[in-house]
C-alpha cells in the first residue's frame, strides 16, 4: 500500500474536513468525510459522494490507514466506488485498506457491486471489509474508536476518537438530538456535529437531523468548549456562522479544507501558559480562535 508521510511539527491529532454538504450535490463541497491524523496513523471518517476526488488535492487515499462509516446513506459511504477504483483490478490480499462498516455493511456492499455492473468480488479484491461491532473498541494505529448511536432514519453511528496521548474527538455523524451523544461529548477536546436543518419542523416525525442550536445545545449540554458544524447546504453557511455567534463562540462552521487540532497547542501537556497556534491556525483554545468560514 502506498504510504504518506505527516509533516514534522503538525498536531498529535488533526481532523481536517473534506466534505460538510448533505445528499444534495454542490459544487462547493461533497458529501460528508473527516480525515484524521494522528501521527502516521491516517483514518477518513465517512466517504460521500466527491470526497475521494477532494482528499486527493491533500494526498493519496491508497495510503489511508483505514475507512470508517457511520451508516450507510448514499452521502456518507457511496464514493468507496471511486475509491476502489483508485487500486489495480486484480485483487490485492497483501495490502487492502481497511475498512470497516456499521453491521449489515459488508453485505450491503458486495450488492452494490453487482448494482454497478461489477463483479461480486469487486470491492473486497482490494478492501479489507469488516462490519465493526458497535459495543467494541475499534483499533486503527494509535487511534482507539467507540460507536456512538445517532438518532436517525436508519440504523447510525458517530465516533469518539482518542489518541495514545488521551486527545479526544467526538464526530457525532448523523442524529437527531440525542442525549447519548451529550454524554459521550463529555471531556472531549472537539465535538463536530452536524446543522442539516433550518427548523426542527423540516425534519420527519422521527427526528434523524439536528438545527444548529440544536447541535450548539449538544456542546453546551457537555461542556464542550470547541464544535465544528457540518453537513448543511452552502446557502446556509452565512447563517450559521451569525447563529455561532449569538450562541456565544462556542461553535463556528466548518468548510470544505478547514483543519483543526483536535486539543489546541497550549493544552497539550508540557506546554507554557504563553503556548498559542501560529496565526490563523486552528489550534486555539475556544471555538472563537478557529478560522472563521
Amino acid at each position: 500500500m502506498i504510504s504518506h508521510d505527516v509533516a514534522e511539527g503538525a498536531a498529535a491529532v488533526r481532523v481536517t474536513v473534506i466534505g460538510c454538504g448533505t445528499a444534495r450535490p454542490e459544487p462547493e463541497s461533497s458529501g460528508s468525510g473527516l480525515l484524521v491524523d494522528s501521527g502516521a496513523t491516517s483514518v477518513l471518517l465517512d466517504c460521500g459522494h466527491g470526497v475521494v476526488s477532494r482528499l486527493q488535492r491533500r494526498r493519496d487515499p491508497r495510503g489511508l490507514s483505514a475507512v470508517v462509516v457511520g451508516h450507510l446513506h448514499a452521502d456518507h459511504y457511496v464514493d468507496l466506488i471511486g475509491l476502489r477504483y483508485l487500486f489495480p483490478w486484480k485483487p490485492v490480499d497483501d495490502s487492502r485498506l481497511p475498512v470497516h462498516l456499521p453491521p449489515g455493511g459488508r453485505e450491503r456492499l458486495a450488492r452494490l457491486a453487482v448494482a454497478i455492473s461489477e463483479r461480486p468480488s469487486f470491492f473486497e479484491d482490494a478492501f479489507d471489509v469488516v462490519d465493526y461491532d458497535t459495543s467494541a473498541e475499534l483499533r486503527v494505529g494509535d487511534l482507539t474508536m467507540r460507536a456512538v448511536p445517532g438518532r436517525h432514519y436508519i440504523p447510525a453511528w458517530g465516533f469518539e476518537v482518542v489518541d495514545s496521548a488521551g486527545e479526544r474527538l467526538l464526530y457525532a455523524g448523523d442524529t437527531g438530538p440525542n442525549d447519548e451523544v451529550v454524554t459521550a461529548a463529555r471531556g472531549a477536546d472537539l465535538l463536530i456535529a452536524e446543522a442539516t436543518l433550518a427548523h426542527a419542523a423540516d425534519d420527519d416525525s422521527r427526528r434523524g437531523h439536528l438545527t444548529a442550536d440544536e447541535a450548539i445545545d449538544i456542546a453546551m449540554a457537555a461542556g464542550v468548549s470547541r464544535a465544528v458544524l457540518v453537513h448543511y447546504p452552502k446557502a446556509r453557511r452565512a447563517h450559521l456562522a451569525d447563529k455561532c455567534a449569538v450562541r456565544g463562540g462556542v461553535a463556528v462552521v466548518g468548510w470544505p479544507g478547514m483543519s483543526i487540532d483536535v486539543r489546541p497547542i497550549a493544552r497539550r501537556p508540557g506546554a507554557s501558559r504563553s503556548a498559542q497556534a501560529p496565526a490563523g491556525q486552528a489550534g486555539a483554545s475556544s471555538a472563537a480562535d478557529l478560522p472563521a468560514g
